[in-house]
């Protein structure tokens, strides 16, 4: 089985705090799992910096995380188009992940995450949770994973739809995934 290098991407991504990162959001988060190791050149470079929107690339043995954020605010509230009853009512390809405020607290100390929105008693879900929890699924073959949220997660029950690549709460799509 290979080495999962995940957790030290989250690592790495988490050496960003203080200052203008504090109460950055992640807007979109892509990994890859390399064919050979010697392309991945391990550590942290910055990709994209203007306007508030920070582009950043982890690497670690054959795992590349590409994660784009918005700085120093929470993500505006895109139009909802989603409505939970009626896209859901009879799929069966659904699960409930509950994703408690422990679980939040553990991961973010696991990877040094300060940020102040994944505390307190209803901590905002860190997406590379959400990342990792993904992972943990994926399917044989696939090398590359997407996400993309559109709205924030808090600790609670997180619905997933795993036939349209999306996650649910409170009667939102708050995010959307796709495996290459």
């Amino acid at each position: 089985m290979e080495q999962n290098f995940f957790r030290e991407l989250a690592r790495t991504l988490s050496r960003l705090q203080g200052g203008r990162f504090a109460g950055a959001v992640i807007m979109r988060a892509d990994w890859q799992l390399m064919e050979d190791e010697s392309v991945a050149t391990a550590g942290l470079e910055v990709l994209k910096d203007r306007h508030g929107l920070f582009q950043v690339r982890c690497t670690a043995g054959k795992e590349v995380l590409e994660v784009t954020m918005l700085l120093g605010r929470y993500q505006k509230q895109l139009p909802d188009k989603s409505n939970l009853t009626s896209q859901l009512t009879g799929q069966n390809d659904l699960s409930n992940w509950q994703v408690e405020p422990a679980a939040v607290q553990a991961f973010t100390e696991a990877v040094g995450d300060t940020n102040w929105i994944h505390q307190g008693e209803r901590p905002v879900i860190p997406g590379l949770l959400l990342m990792e929890k993904l992972l943990g699924e994926r399917p044989a073959g696939k090398k590359l994973l997407s996400l993309r949220f559109y709205h924030a997660m808090t600790a609670g029950t997180v619905l997933v739809d795993w036939s349209a690549g999306k996650f649910f709460q409170q009667e939102k799509m708050t995010a959307a995934f796709r495996w290459q």
